[in-house]
């Protein structure tokens, strides 16, 4: 079982099993836990979990990306702090996020997970960040820098050039950083496509996938926003 305890995951939120059903893919965890960083104060990222079936219904055109930066249980977190800065709406950079490195940890909780990897296809839970640095140093080794890595699971081959040291991509805040920079990029590309904008984070060439990341993403969000 992994260690949702952890100080990097101060608040939790938990929601019921009955409630949130309605909501997201049957396919989820009976209750969704939604772990927020430090509570108190683009290349082709690989979705880490391609088989979690989420809503593709998408919204209607006129929701563009205005930051909503209003009273929310998001405020004040690093969630927060980070989209406001790079003028994002939250809960799409939290869904995001939930999106590339979710985890169960084969318990009745979701969250985003900092030491996710995905080495050539493949997606690694790693359990601690010394585990997920091992991984990481292994493909170095092996020659491999196509690897995603963290919570916005940062591609190193395309970004690793943003950081000191690739270990530095396990780093929840620099990756979140990272991660929330790419995002804003991508969204500023497509100014009239919100949908297209943000499926760029996941691919730039291929538009069906993206536009179906794209409405994901917003779903999800709209979703989120609704429960907490």
């Amino acid at each position: 079982m992994k260690d949702l305890t952890h100080p990097f995951f101060v608040t939790e939120i938990r929601i019921l099993k009955n409630h949130f059903r309605s909501i997201l893919a049957n396919n989820l965890s009976a209750i969704i836990s939604i772990s927020f960083l430090f509570g108190a104060v683009l290349s082709q990222p690989c979705l880490a979990h391609p088989n979690v079936a989420l809503s593709t219904t998408p919204l209607p055109e006129n929701q563009l990306n205005k930051p909503r930066f209003l009273p929310t249980k998001l405020q004040n977190t690093l969630w927060w702090q980070i989209a406001k800065q790079h003028e994002l709406d939250p809960y799409i950079l939290y869904s995001v996020a939930l999106i590339e490195s979710a985890n169960s940890g084969g318990t009745t909780k979701i969250t985003p997970w900092p030491w996710a990897i995905n080495k050539s296809g493949k997606s690694i839970q790693s359990d601690t960040r010394p585990q997920a640095h091992a991984i990481l140093k292994k493909s170095i080794a092996e020659g491999n820098r196509h690897i995603d890595i963290g919570l916005m699971q940062i591609n190193l081959h395309w970004h690793g050039n943003r950081v000191g040291k690739p270990e530095d991509l396990l780093d929840p805040v620099t990756n979140l950083k990272i991660g929330a920079g790419l995002l804003a990029e991508a969204i500023q590309s497509s100014p009239n496509d919100l949908v297209m904008g943000i499926g760029r984070y996941h691919s730039w060439e291929n538009i069906p996938a993206a536009m179906l990341y794209g409405r994901r993403v917003l779903a999800l969000a709209e979703q989120i926003r609704n429960v907490i």
